[in-house]
């Protein structure tokens, strides 16, 4: 908000603190920071940020009575306007005022000057209301605007001649009730909106606009000025429901002061009388609705010095203080003191307000930096969160790179069928729907982490990085349970997707490659391996048109349980997504991971050679090679070590279908060197086996 130096120095004597750059740095201090100061006008101007909660500073008497307070001068409060002169019949027989909603408007005053005319207001009002921003337009409105940024309190003036018999009735809008407020626009009302009307219609949007059937015009002779305390809620909810924001309902959002009216009232009237003539009306009108309480709030010297951290802060200064600032202390011990609150302070309600408030004379710099006392040791990482670290550090120590995705999707453009997977784990997640998407085309929270990331990816290659290995650690959302009122969940998840080449050490004559399924499928493996024994986790084919065909895989444990999904990305996706060929992913449930490592093992070298032997047999292209790696190390082979796959083969001499594959049974026993005949009779009791089980060909 813009605050003109000059205007302020009609409520505090701005050389006693250094002028404007004194005034600059004691708002600073008060924690009403001046962003940035203009000249305008040959006055500076300045730009203040004020928090929602201080209403009491969207004023030039409420920024002065800060400045006052921090320099601990005194202010000198309101303008007093002189004694106004009156004369003809009381303003009470001229219009009157009655309250419906009493509790939404608690008070309700007006005063009325007859004879007036339509002229502009002085250079002094006009000059500044421009310096702070602000359009004049005559002196009826200028006067009102100009007590608004003076005193905070708003008014509105109304052509008394054109209020159905003089009568003002504050009410609940009717509903379909409609007004014309004074920007044009005809606005439709609701039961729940508060109105000004007369006698027979809505004449204004009560605390936010007033209507344009009773605006001042330049026919205007005889003027009623109103000002009131409205409820802020009520006025909230209005403005919002109509997309309404004045300079009125801002303030009266947060809290107006109703003590502020009588002031505010003669204060405007004062300058329209001056700027366009006419006679005031004798007294004035003060409706009232339900009264509002004085609010007393007691401050310890014990809190005041466990919240502020400062042994030496005392009640003494607590209470010189909160004089200065506009509260009364009207109790006072040794250890604790009771203030009273301000009119103009509704956000003050607690002891730690009323400390707040001290602590912002005392200064916030003065206070001692130290950390608070703790019984024991802090900080606390939860078991799964433990896990992503480790599969986030494994990751790092494979030459991966963390990304990190939006995790708003549009469902049917970007998620595509990616979130397929997870059919058939545990939760079986419901898609989520968000109703106040921040971007409209994204309202979706994702069911998996996989288009982010791949996404990522695409940006990586088009920018010309010849490989790309990134992963990430984020949260997958879903539902579960009744359709019709389902319970929301979040799911941990890790992905993490390769692509491009992979080029082997400088040493190694053999040309680089693309990363491959294998490549993926063997990370998945290494990041699982601190927590899953050799052989439980297993592996089965998955067929989606978001993988290519036959080169895609879920992962269980042997509990059967969904652990993840590896595969390489289909054309579809590809080219949605404009990746190149062979790109990689792979995605891990985290939930699915046990909280607890393996227990790592040792197991002595053996200081023997080993023995190998090597078996071929043809096959189906249906029985996978995992089914015949369990199938072999369930067997029981003596003093088998490992099972390596050597080659697969499909072409000419084996059967349409069928593939052909070699192993290397690799033998060795840590207490003597095995014979060749030994090792023979094993390999061929495997390939016995092998027949009778799946029916090879060897």
């Amino acid at each position: 908000m813009k605050f003109s130096v000059d205007w302020l120095g009609d409520h505090v004597t701005l050389a006693d603190v250094g002028g404007a750059e004194g005034a600059r740095k004691l708002l600073d201090r008060a924690g009403l920071p001046v962003e940035s100061v203009e000249e305008t006008g040959g006055s500076a101007v300045f730009d203040v940020e004020i928090t929602p909660n201080r209403p009491d500073a969207m004023s030039h008497r409420g920024l002065a009575r800060e400045i006052a307070a921090m320099a601990a001068i005194p202010s000198s409060g309101a303008a007093t306007p002189r004694e106004l002169p009156s004369e003809g019949p009381p303003a009470g027989e001229l219009a009157s005022v009655e309250i419906r909603v009493p509790r939404l408007c608690r008070r309700f005053g007006a005063r009325v000057i007859r004879g007036a005319h339509s002229v502009p207001s002085g250079d002094r009002v006009r000059s500044r209301i421009a310096a702070i921003g602000g359009k004049p337009i005559d002196a009826a409105v200028d006067a009102t605007n100009y007590v608004l940024w003076d005193s905070g309190q708003p008014l509105h003036a109304f052509d008394l001649d054109r209020l159905a018999g003089g009568r003002i009735i504050v009410r609940k809008a009717k509903r379909g009730e409609k007004l014309v407020t004074l920007d044009g626009v005809e606005r439709v009302l609701e039961p729940t909106d508060v109105v000004v009307a007369d006698a027979e219609r809505a004449v204004s949007l009560a605390g936010i606009m007033g209507g344009l059937d009773t605006a001042v015009t330049a026919k205007t002779t005889n003027v009623l000025l109103e000002a009131a305390w409205w409820d802020p809620v009520s006025i909230r909810r209005t403005s919002r429901r109509l997309g309404m924001h004045t300079d009125a309902s801002h303030r009266f959002e947060r809290g107006a002061d109703p003590e502020a009216i009588p002031g505010a009232l003669d204060h405007a009237a004062s300058l329209l009388l001056d700027a366009a003539g006419g006679t005031l009306a004798p007294g004035w009108i003060d409706a009232r609705g339900i009264a509002w309480p004085r609010r007393r709030v007691v401050l310890t010297l014990e809190r005041l010095r466990l919240l502020a951290g400062d042994p030496r802060l005392d009640l003494d200064f607590a209470a010189g203080a909160l004089g200065r600032l506009g509260f009364v202390v009207t109790k006072r011990s040794a250890k604790r003191l009771t203030a009273e609150v301000p009119s103009w302070r509704p956000d003050v309600a607690i002891e730690e307000d009323l400390v707040e408030e001290a602590l912002r004379l005392w200064g916030y710099d003065r206070i001692p930096s130290r950390l608070p006392a703790t019984a024991g040791a802090g900080g606390f990482l939860e078991p799964r969160r433990v896990i992503e670290e480790k599969l986030t550090d494994e990751a790092v120590a494979a030459g991966l790179h963390e990304t990190f995705s939006y995790p708003f999707v549009d469902r049917e453009t970007d998620e595509g069928s990616f979130a397929a997977w997870l059919v058939g784990t545990r939760t079986a997640p419901t898609p989520l729907s968000v109703s106040n998407p921040v971007d409209a085309s994204r309202r979706h929270l994702r069911s998996t982490l996989l288009p982010g990331l791949l996404d990522s990816v695409s940006r990586n290659f088009r920018h010309g990085a010849p490989e790309v290995e990134l992963f990430e650690v984020g949260r997958a959302f879903g539902a579960q349970g009744d359709p019709s009122r389902p319970e929301t969940f979040e799911s941990r998840r890790f992905a993490f997707a390769l692509g491009g080449e992979i080029r082997p050490h400088w040493s190694v004559s053999t040309p680089s490659r693309t990363a491959d399924f294998f490549d993926a499928k063997g990370l998945f493996e290494r990041l699982l391996e601190p927590w899953f024994e050799p052989g439980e986790l297993l592996w089965k084919p998955f067929a989606d048109h978001a993988f290519v065909s036959g080169a895609a895989a879920l992962c269980e444990t042997s509990a059967g349980e969904l652990v993840g999904v590896v595969g390489v990305i289909g054309e579809t996706e590809r080219e949605k997504r404009r990746l190149p060929e062979g790109v990689c992913a792979a995605e891990i449930v985290v939930e699915a991971i046990p909280v607890g490592r393996r227990p790592a093992r040792f197991r002595p070298y053996s200081a023997f050679p080993p023995v190998v032997a090597d078996l071929s047999f043809s096959h189906p292209r249906t029985l996978t090679w995992d089914a015949i790696d369990r199938f072999v190390a369930g067997l029981g082979l003596a003093s088998l070590e490992s099972t390596r796959l050597l080659d697969r083969y499909e072409g000419p001499g084996v059967a349409e279908g069928s593939v052909k594959t070699t192993i290397r049974l690799t033998f060795r026993s840590p207490e003597r060197t095995l014979e060749q005949d030994a090792v023979n009779r094993e390999r061929d009791r495997l390939a016995q086996a092998l027949r009778e089980k799946f029916g090879v060909v060897i």
